[in-house]
């Protein structure tokens, strides 16, 4: 059968077709992204899940084995969802939170009221802290799974602290050793593919002005495509390659308009003709330095061509050319923003060096200064504004607070013969937004398919005595963190065969175990289907309240620390507060712009102009903290005209980038860039600190992208 079109004009979907678009979904569930494969990751991560295994075992304790396996496997998977770096504070949450979560299931289950009242609270905090974020999300998830899974042993206190003790002490062997090994750096074909667009930009540069961008558009957009796996949402590393991208975007428009007017140049022949060549040329340098760092990680000298370009921008600056001719004043303002745009790469370009390169990063255990700080204040804050009826995440705790319990009770009525694996279905499987809930909850179920099937020809076959199951749990781990990134279901497929490996060490009928799992897989899927569709969550729910309070929060503190760079007097605690409010802001700006971009493509927001703004967003937030940092340590001047016209200047384009986001009329162009300039030279004539000069410069930098992205145009840098 085929599509038939009808009189009217439409067309009508055969049988056919719908099977051939499910296979197509099918395939797609199974496509591997092998820029993300993490062999290495893998390895590192599987590590102490094996040794705890091994350990436990070797001491004839299957029970203690299987408990802290289970442990370190639940606290590898947080890893592998906060790559590349592991909050200490953050995973020590999550240890403590699994420990208490198997004391409460095993006390509590004796007393079915008690258990499964207890079940609903606990699933209730657990949806409520999806507002934090994919890391604290995850938390939540681990705990229910450790809840349900380990309370169906019924026991005493002193029983149940025994088993939760295994479990955290898995946690911390695995927290330990990915501190003490430290994982990879990875993301090696997304900072290929970076590098890649930084030197088409740079050809673009060294090309003759009738040239075309079209070759260079291409690969900067295969670069775009690298870093929009929805696997990478909220990775640290990738936040800062993709605010690099979006400067190698800004680059490339520039020297497009710039092409333009060279061929005008040509016409006139200025003097400067030669110095513009020169400077030109000195961009596209810096564009190739950068594309060797990224290759490389290896942080550059920045040295010859950077001095070439600031000297060559020193110099336009000098002459009255761009003063009296309107082209080569245009030419040298588009040639000011394009150096401004290098400087801020070269800056995120080392920060993602010193942060991740393997030279930098000893073995040795970090600092407690460089873990994330805890903002209890900030966290009740984010809580209490989740409390309304159409956040995302009350509805997604009530959601779990009622699905969860009421799948233990569907598996004792139906007398399923492992029935926690219902509720550790539905736990997993409902999520708060409803393109999540399908593409993960088909994924589990395809991957569940596929894992099972494995384990058991595996254990089946080869029946193996403990020393082998060890083995294959290590192959398993391995194979499962190593694709947790290049694709989902795969991954899941090879947990489920590893979960599946570990219990036939206590379990006579792997065969058996298999189905039940699939079977409660399935069932656990149509149930978070029913509790979503119940009470779903709107659509696009908070992104543009949640963007316009992060730049108003940026605002305030911003406009505060300038006042402290001008000296003037500003109330120390209103200063801490404002800090606390930017990174609250930014935390909830996240959470709502990762549930976004998994929507629907009709329901979603631009996922490359949301992912950029938050880059905006946290590069803003980074300049402001440096620059009150250096302004408290006595980097001031004094309340000048200048300083006060940028602070007004950095206040109205952030006030314009709001009512943009607003869909409401910005205003007239703000004129950051040479606003920028007249500071400077300020702060320059008083023998002020040069970082000052620098965080300002990202700030103007980081603002204007800001206006890119959201197509507002600026005087000095069009977008």
């Amino acid at each position: 059968m085929r599509r038939t079109d009808n009189r009217d004009g439409s067309t009508t979907t055969t049988p056919r077709r719908r099977v051939a678009g499910g296979l197509a979904v099918l395939v797609d569930t199974l496509r591997i992204d092998r820029g993300l494969l993490a062999p290495v990751v893998g390895a590192v991560t599987a590590v102490p899940v094996i040794t705890v295994f091994a350990v436990g075992l070797a001491f004839a304790n299957v029970t203690g084995a299987i408990a802290m396996a289970i442990g370190a496997q639940l606290i590898a998977i947080v890893s592998l969802i906060a790559a590349p770096r592991l909050s200490i504070p953050l995973a020590l949450v999550d240890a403590a939170a699994m420990g208490s979560a198997v004391l409460l299931g095993m006390s509590s289950v004796s007393v079915p009221w008690l258990h499964v009242g207890l079940l609903a609270i606990w699933c209730f905090g657990a949806g409520l802290v999806t507002i934090f974020g994919k890391v604290p999300a995850a938390i939540g998830n681990q705990s229910i799974i450790a809840y349900v899974v380990f309370g169906r042993f019924a026991g005493s206190i002193p029983i149940a602290l025994h088993l939760a003790g295994f479990v955290v002490v898995g946690c911390v062997v695995e927290v330990t050793a990915l501190i003490v090994l430290r994982l990879p750096p990875s993301l090696r074909v997304q900072r290929t593919k970076l590098a890649a667009a930084c030197n088409a930009v740079a050809e673009l540069a060294r090309g003759a002005a009738t040239g075309s961008a079209i070759a260079a558009l291409a690969v900067v957009d295969d670069a775009e495509r690298a870093l929009a796996a929805p696997s990478l949402f909220g990775r640290t590393d990738v936040r800062d390659l993709r605010a690099v991208l979006d400067q190698v975007r800004r680059v490339r428009l520039e020297l497009t308009t710039i092409a333009g007017l060279r061929v005008r140049l040509l016409e006139r022949l200025p003097a400067s003709t030669e110095e513009l060549r020169v400077t030109r040329q000195a961009v596209a340098d810096v564009l190739d330095e950068i594309a060797v760092a990224l290759r490389t990680q290896h942080s550059p000298t920045w040295s010859a061509a950077t001095a070439t370009l600031e000297d060559g921008l020193r110099r336009l600056d000098a002459l009255d050319e761009p003063r009296t001719d309107v082209i080569v004043g245009q030419y040298v303002s588009h040639l000011a923003a394009i150096g401004g745009q290098l400087r801020s790469m070269r800056l995120l370009v080392n920060e993602l060096i010193t942060d991740e390169s393997p030279r930098a990063r000893p073995m040795a255990t970090p600092s407690w200064q460089r873990a994330e700080a805890v903002d209890w204040r900030g966290g009740l804050t984010v809580l209490r504004d989740a409390m309304r009826p159409n956040s995302a995440a009350l509805r997604h705790a009530v959601r779990l607070a009622l699905a969860v319990p009421a799948s233990v009770l569907v598996a004792s009525w139906l007398s399923l013969p492992r029935g926690y694996w219902l509720p550790f279905s539905v736990a997993v499987i409902l999520k708060p937004d409803y393109s999540t809930l399908l593409r993960r909850g088909v994924g589990r179920v395809v991957g569940t398919a596929i894992g099972a099937t494995v384990a058991t020809l595996v254990v089946s076959l080869t029946h193996p005595d403990l020393a082998w199951t060890a083995v294959i749990v290590s192959a398993f781990a391995w194979a499962a963190y190593s694709t947790w990134s290049a694709n989902f279901s795969i991954s899941i497929g090879f947990i489920t065969a590893l979960v599946l490996t570990l219990l036939s060490t206590s379990l006579r009928d792997p065969l058996s175990t298999a189905l039940d799992r699939l079977l409660d897989v399935a069932l656990g899927g149509l149930i978070a289907v029913i509790a979503y569709l119940a009470w779903p969550t709107p659509s696009r729910a908070g992104v543009a309240e949640a963007q316009r309070d992060l730049f108003g929060a940026l605002d305030d503190y911003l406009a505060l620390t300038m006042a402290v760079v001008a000296s003037k007097p500003v109330d120390p605690a209103a200063l801490t507060e404002s800090s606390r409010l930017a990174r609250v802001a930014w935390a909830r700006a996240e959470a709502a712009v990762g549930r976004s971009i998994e929507e629907p493509n009709a329901t979603r927001i631009d996922p490359t102009q949301g992912r950029g703004l938050l880059a905006v967003a946290l590069r803003i937030l980074r300049a402001t903290h440096a620059l009150r940092i250096e302004a408290e340590r006595g980097a001031r001047v004094g309340p000048d005209e200048v300083m006060l016209a940028l602070a007004h200047e950095f206040r109205v384009a952030l006030a314009r980038l709001t009512a943009q986001l607003d869909n409401e009329t910005p205003g007239p162009p703000s004129d950051l860039r040479r606003r920028y300039g007249d500071a400077k030279r300020l702060l320059d004539a008083n023998g002020v600190a040069p970082t000052i000069a620098s965080h300002l410069d990202e700030l103007v930098n980081a603002i204007n992208t800001g206006a890119h992205l959201t197509g507002l145009a600026t005087l000095s840098e069009p977008a």
